[in-house]
């Protein structure tokens, strides 16, 4: 089943949610859903636990773990939007994220091409090695 069909589950059955139906944000990327009382495992099947080699891949799983949060959360807000625990939650991970991004962009370079650090920049990332190169470890 998906993301939508959860919320739009919820809308039907006129539930709320609260932060203590909430997985935190490294608990909800690993299992794809943030909801612990929506959640499902699929027969035996155990997502693999990603183990992040250095700082820079430590960075980007935390993006990818705020970005997911966050999305989920605006999934929510689409059907929910006068659930205000929900609303200051979701701000808080978009700001969480829009200062790790601004972070890892002066630190690594430009996450996407919309990003601030492209300005005046060349492409630079077609300089560096690509991740399946291996001196990235």
């Amino acid at each position: 089943m998906n993301n939508y069909k959860y919320y739009d589950y919820l809308y039907r059955n006129n539930m709320s949610m609260n932060n203590q139906n909430l997985f935190n944000q490294q608990e909800g990327f690993f299992k794809g859903n943030m909801f612990s009382n929506l959640y499902s495992g699929y027969k035996n099947y155990m997502p693999q636990r990603l183990n992040p080699r250095n700082e820079q891949e430590k960075m980007l799983y935390e993006l990818d773990s705020i970005s997911f949060a966050a999305h989920e959360l605006n999934l929510y807000l689409d059907l929910h939007p006068e659930d205000q625990s929900m609303v200051t939650l979701f701000n808080d991970y978009r700001k969480k994220l829009e200062e790790l991004t601004n972070t890892y962009e002066s630190m690594y370079g430009p996450l996407t091409v919309n990003s601030n650090e492209m300005e005046n920049k060349t492409f630079s990332w077609v300089n560096t090695s690509w991740p399946w190169e291996g001196s990235n470890v």
